[in-house]
């Protein structure tokens, strides 16, 4: 099979098939996409640039291959990346001022806050339903400073992904969310907290 591809043309891969001044063309459309880009940030609010929900991360992966696929490829023109970058921010915002209004539709996009742990007992159906190890909740609750669940009030897994973590003022039963993590440091085998 005939072709007139050449691996290694290192003109091909540094500077591309198109001609050298593209690069400015390159240049022009980074600038014009990175203005774009500040007015979606505004467009946005605050709040976008906190702690992404999951419609902002829905959005983040639209207007990155926007924005990318016209950097990129000479065939896409500025407008059609400037129509889509605003055009999906405008969408998301409208979306989000509509599950304000609708609890249905707020639920739908971005879920509830979901109780993991509540007085020293992991809900394993949560655990399950949420898709996380008692493992990673383990860790969790030792990041937030408990050393045994018997100190853990409530873990809360918040829309954020994030994890809300609230002890009681008791001296901790044991450390078995401690020595969970040794053994594991230790490969040996666990009898995992809560489980």
């Amino acid at each position: 099979m005939e072709t007139d591809f050449v691996p290694f043309d290192w003109f091909r891969i540094f500077v591309g098939e198109q001609p050298p001044a593209y690069l400015l063309e390159v240049a022009l459309k980074c600038l014009l996409v990175f203005c774009l880009l500040l007015l979606v940030m505004r467009l946005s609010g605050k709040r976008a640039q906190n702690s992404l929900s999951p419609m902002q991360q829905m959005l983040l992966i639209a207007l990155g291959s926007a924005a990318g696929d016209v950097l990129l490829y000479p065939s896409v023109a500025l407008s059609y990346a400037a129509l889509v970058l605003v055009g999906i921010t405008l969408l998301t915002v409208g979306f989000e001022a509509w599950s304000q209004r609708s609890r249905r539709v707020g639920d739908f996009a971005e879920s509830r806050p979901t109780v993991m742990v509540e007085d020293g007992v992991i809900d394993h159906e949560a655990l399950r339903r949420e898709r996380t190890t008692l493992r990673e909740l383990n860790a969790e609750l030792r990041v937030a400073g408990a050393r045994s669940l018997s100190q853990v009030r409530y873990a809360i897994l918040e829309m954020t992904g994030e994890f809300s973590v609230f002890l009681n003022d008791e001296e901790p039963a044991g450390e078995d969310l401690l020595i969970d993590a040794i053994r594991l440091q230790r490969g040996k085998p666990t009898r995992q907290a809560g489980g």
